[in-house]
């Protein structure tokens, strides 16, 4: 076997050539980022993964989709937003920035860090106190919100409707943002085919509704208007309760919608004391989001994180930092080679190996060589 240090320096080159990549990138979506910025960023990156038990390349490319997204100078903080969640729900960088870039579009934030940090409390707040995954809701709250919002939901709302449909139904996160948008659409009287809301369908729920007494229009400032979705769903419940198992006006509901969107208004004016109640938790999820991620952050997961990012940043302090690209391709192959012969010098000789290649870092690739750093900023 590759002696343990050996296969540690191996581990974090390949580290290293990932961050020289994301900071390359950082640099491209940043545009005028200088060669000190991004070496303020990653510098950063390490005390910020070993903060949230993540890794550093899980920041930096947090950063890079921030800038990606338009956020600019809040960049690096929206970037510990999704690390954050990228610790508490344990998905990657890039379904964490969508998800903020989303929900911050949807619900009109206004790219406000604030604002967005109360959104992602709430959000689990509700998967917390809910045994609802984390990344399953926010899946389904990126992807049902824009039309949500659009249809008049708030961001609490949104997400106490999905992890009701969530938990009560079983649905998961794509199917769960389908059928809240094919309820809502129904609701607001939009027929679209491609969500499998046809005109006929809506009338057929209309009538259903109206069987139940309750109303999707009503008058205001002396004009007929829609009314809200959740206030109509607020008194669908009621009237769905005192309904005998055997009453075809139970039945008749659910089936003017049709398979997964019938289970789902099925689960969630069955459930509306949940769906009330998860409302009641997204209100009082003020430090939610960093409640699970520090949990996440103790796992052993975590610590193997930690442990690589040492590695990583040892070397990448080490190394010349302008000539950390030609440095990393040219130590990867010689150890690589080396790796086969350290059984044969012993755990001493290993180390002393391991200590010397460490040492020559400072003396290799003085010259003529490149690294994202060294390119010119955009003018």
């Amino acid at each position: 076997m590759k002696g343990y240090l050996i296969q540690r320096i191996l581990e974090a080159i390949s580290g290293l050539k990932e961050i020289s990549a994301l900071l390359d990138g950082i640099r491209r979506e940043g545009g005028l980022l200088a060669g000190p910025d991004l070496e303020r960023i990653r510098s950063r990156a390490y005390e910020a993964a070993d903060a949230y038990g993540r890794e550093a390349a899980d920041y930096l490319a947090a950063v890079r989709d921030a800038y990606r997204y338009g956020y600019g100078d809040d960049a690096e903080e929206i970037a510990r937003l999704s690390l954050a969640l990228q610790g508490a729900g344990g998905m990657a960088a890039e379904l964490a920035g969508q998800y903020i870039a989303a929900t911050d579009r949807a619900f009109q934030l206004g790219g406000s860090v604030a604002r967005l940090a109360e959104l992602l409390d709430g959000t689990a707040a509700v998967s917390s106190r809910n045994a609802i995954g984390l990344s399953e809701l926010t899946e389904a709250m990126s992807l049902a919100g824009p039309l949500a919002a659009s249809l008049g939901l708030g961001a609490d709302e949104a997400a106490a409707a999905l992890g009701t449909i969530a938990s009560a139904a079983g649905q998961g996160g794509q199917e769960a943002a389908d059928s809240l948008e094919g309820i809502l659409l129904n609701i607001r009287q939009v027929a679209d085919e491609g969500e499998g809301v046809s005109a006929e369908g809506i009338r057929e729920f209309e009538a259903a509704c109206r069987s139940l007494g309750v109303s999707l229009e009503e008058t205001r400032d002396g004009a007929i208007a829609l009314r809200s979705p959740m206030d109509v769903l607020g008194e669908l419940s009621e009237a769905y309760s005192t309904l005998g198992p055997d009453d075809p006006r139970r039945s008749g509901l659910p089936e003017a919608l049709g398979g997964s969107q019938a289970e789902a208004l099925d689960a969630l004016l069955s459930n509306y004391g949940a769906y009330e109640k998860m409302l009641g938790d997204y209100a009082g999820g003020v430090g939610s989001l960093s409640a699970q991620a520090g949990l996440a952050a103790d796992s052993w997961e975590a610590s193997m994180s930690r442990l690589s990012g040492t590695w990583e940043e040892a070397l990448g302090n080490i190394a010349d930092p302008a000539a950390v690209s030609s440095v990393l391709d040219a130590l990867d192959g010689v150890l690589s080679a080396t790796a086969g012969i350290t059984e044969a010098l012993g755990p001493l000789g290993s180390l002393g190996l391991g200590a010397g290649l460490l040492a020559s870092l400072k003396d290799v690739g003085r010259e003529g060589t490149y690294s994202p750093m060294d390119m010119p900023t955009a003018a």
